[in-house]
């Protein structure tokens, strides 16, 4: 009963702060089966860029532009570069950012999230991690480096529906990409670089630190 409410008080604070048009826009994406970050993973995403105040965010998983543009509406004096390696969902997204009025602050970048991670120069006080699942351990030496000093590094999906955590017991098709998260929370939680802090929100979110 007690998380529930949470829970209800927790989207009510994400649709909050962003415009109607947009969270109606979301409700389309989830509706039509589009994946879309969920409400209480989103107002944290959305909380933790507000109290860090990035410059420059780096996304990896842009989707259809949703996380995108409600972080740089959260914080308008932010750029951000935006991986996606899907040419349709790129174009929806960009539709989006134009739409919103961000699109001059967006560098969107079409490839898989590895390559074009390795190809991307400077460094960004904000990643959000939302792609695919099975790169994130490939990934994450890659993102380290890209992180400043006191940077912030957001994922997704860490719990993924309650398999990874031993909930659930995943179904065969799912026990691959299950242990592949598994490996990524444990090099998550060792990295002596990193402080982070996990939480069974949403799909479950790690907040990563660097020192």
């Amino acid at each position: 009963m007690i998380n529930e409410y949470v829970k209800n008080l927790t989207e009510k604070s994400a649709e909050f702060s962003l415009p109607e048009e947009l969270i109606a826009l979301r409700k389309f994406y989830k509706d039509s089966g589009i994946p879309t970050i969920l409400d209480e993973s989103l107002s944290e995403l959305l909380l933790t860029v507000a109290i860090k105040s990035p410059k420059n965010i780096l996304e990896l998983g842009t989707a259809t532009g949703c996380s995108g543009t409600a972080m740089l509406l959260t914080e308008k004096s932010a750029n951000l570069v935006t991986i996606e390696k899907n040419v349709y969902s790129q174009e929806e997204a960009i539709k989006n950012f134009k739409k919103f009025g961000v699109y001059d602050r967006v560098t969107c970048v079409l490839g898989d999230s590895y390559e074009s991670a390795l190809q991307i120069k400077g460094e960004f006080d904000f990643i959000f991690l939302d792609c695919n699942k099975a790169s994130y351990s490939r990934l994450l030496p890659v993102l380290k480096n890209l992180l400043k000093k006191g940077g912030v590094l957001f994922t997704d999906n860490v719990l993924f529906r309650g398999y990874v955590s031993g909930e659930k017991e995943p179904p065969k098709e799912y026990r691959s990409l299950a242990r592949k998260i598994g490996e990524f929370n444990e090099l998550l939680a060792k990295d002596s670089d990193l402080i982070t802090c996990f939480f069974d929100v949403g799909d479950g979110i790690a907040i990563s630190f660097k020192k």
